[in-house]
């Protein structure tokens, strides 16, 4: 089976953790499977891809650490009605409005305090590359730091896509209930593995923000794609104040090839608009929601638009913040 270096960033990010004991774990496999909590894995790149030898070595360090608990799927099945349907956006708005509009906004409402605790729902295929099953697993992460402590990562059983006696032919009852706790995992404070442009981000200026974002992976030639792949890393430690969410929102679009989908409705019920990202040669449509409410940046969609192998195309992955 092959799939492009670049796609497997998205992949990697979608495999979900173990639940065994961090001390049956080592200090590496504890990151590992921290940062794929997180969403926030990311070997070390090579010009645009992802470099295969080392994408084989944390294939060996997940799959040793991957669960396969909950609505798997069988090679042999359909896998489309597997993902979620997209979202249904209308009343496009070109850019400019959408970021004054964004802007106003995040002058104008309650302001937000930086602090180091994230909660967000999340949803992904959670792959078994040896054994070609995959899993749809929403969960509710709550993660929590401090240079002097450590972390503490917490997943939580979130609301199945499908009710009660309307799952897919095949397709097993997960054993969770919504609100059951999946996983808990505590870090010491040696083992954190945060830049630390990112660790000592404490103000709302242009030049910490970029610092942030650099040592995470953003370069001036980066495009809105990998752009928001760099802010997600960001908000998965972090969660930002207003006026640092206005300056996320300058670095996407000088970026350049954003395009403004419209308005619609996020899987919390929330009003948002739908911003489109450059990802150029791949077959992956990456989407940015901003709350129409604040103006902060509160989620990304990952669709693939191409079957690979036993993968279907459509929604693979969302990440929403501020799901408190």
């Amino acid at each position: 089976m092959i799939i492009p270096d670049d796609e497997i960033d998205r992949l990697l990010r979608a495999v979900n953790p173990a639940t065994a004991s961090a001390d049956e774990l080592s200090v590496q496999a504890i990151a590992v499977r921290e940062s794929i909590i997180r969403g926030t894995y990311a070997p070390a790149r090579q010009r645009r891809g992802w470099a295969w030898g080392r994408f084989a070595v944390a294939v060996a360090a997940i799959v040793a650490i991957v669960i396969v608990a909950t609505n798997v799927l069988a090679p042999a099945q359909r896998a489309t009605a597997l993902t979620p349907p997209p979202l249904q956006y209308d009343n496009a708005q070109p850019l400019a409005t959408v970021v004054q509009e964004a802007k106003e906004r995040l002058g104008s409402t309650v302001s937000v305090v930086q602090e180091r605790r994230v909660s967000s729902l999340v949803w992904g295929w959670s792959i078994d590359l040896a054994k070609e099953r995959v899993e749809s697993v929403p969960q509710r992460v709550t993660f929590e730091w401090a240079p002097e402590t450590g972390s503490r990562s917490s997943i939580i059983a979130g609301e199945s896509h499908w009710p009660a006696g309307v799952r897919p032919e095949g397709i097993e009852e997960s054993p969770y209930q919504p609100g059951d706790t999946i996983t808990q995992l505590v870090t010491a404070p040696q083992d954190l593995k945060i830049p630390a442009d990112v660790m000592n981000l404490n103000d709302g200026s242009r030049e910490s923000m970029d610092k942030a974002l650099t040592s995470l992976g953003a370069t001036e030639s980066s495009s809105s794609g990998e752009v928001l792949v760099v802010i997600g890393r960001l908000l998965s430690y972090w969660t930002l104040t207003n006026e640092q969410h206005n300056i996320l929102i300058d670095r996407l679009v000088e970026a350049g090839g954003v395009t403004v989908l419209g308005e619609s409705t996020d899987r919390l019920g929330r009003d948002v608009i739908g911003l489109r990202v450059a990802d150029p040669a791949t077959t992956y449509q990456d989407t940015v929601l901003i709350s129409r409410d604040t103006g902060r940046i509160v989620g990304m969609e990952n669709e693939l638009t191409a079957a690979q192998d036993f993968i279907p195309a459509g929604v693979i992955g969302y990440t929403l913040w501020d799901a408190n």
